[in-house]
């Protein structure tokens, strides 16, 4: 059975993909912080739904074409996630191939997700929410 939480990020995901920017806005807490690690092609802090289009404006300047395959999730705490998310896509001015997986870092609270971190691998990911569910413990 896969939790709440779970269920929400293949929701955003899905809403992302087929351009439903109202189900995308729904899903980021006003104050949400939005984080791309350094070494990601938009790497900085963003904050609530705008900061998001900001940040994936940025990404979609930089890739002509992208797909995503999520693996396996894991539930760090009630309401931290870290999702494995294996990206490949072409680079819009060099052409280049990304051919990678991330990690994604999700805290939801009351539905809406409070913080969407993205690190260049999944271990990192795993050591930041380890780092934000024992600050919170």
């Amino acid at each position: 059975m896969t939790s709440p939480n779970a269920r929400r990020v293949y929701e955003m995901l899905a809403a992302y993909e087929r351009g439903d920017e109202d189900r995308v806005r729904e899903s980021i807490d006003p104050q949400g912080e939005i984080y791309g690690a350094p070494g990601i092609v938009n790497s900085g802090t963003y904050y609530g739904y705008e900061g998001f289009r900001r940040w994936i404006d940025q990404w979609r300047e930089a890739w002509s074409e992208e797909r995503f395959e999520l693996g396996e999730i894991v539930e760090v705490d009630e309401s931290v996630l870290v999702v494995p998310a294996h990206v490949t896509g072409r680079g819009a001015l060099s052409g280049l191939e990304i051919d990678q997986v991330f990690g994604w870092l999700y805290e939801w609270i009351d539905g809406r997700a409070t913080r969407f971190h993205v690190y260049g691998t999944v271990e990192e990911a795993m050591e930041a929410a380890q780092r934000l569910a024992a600050d919170r413990a």
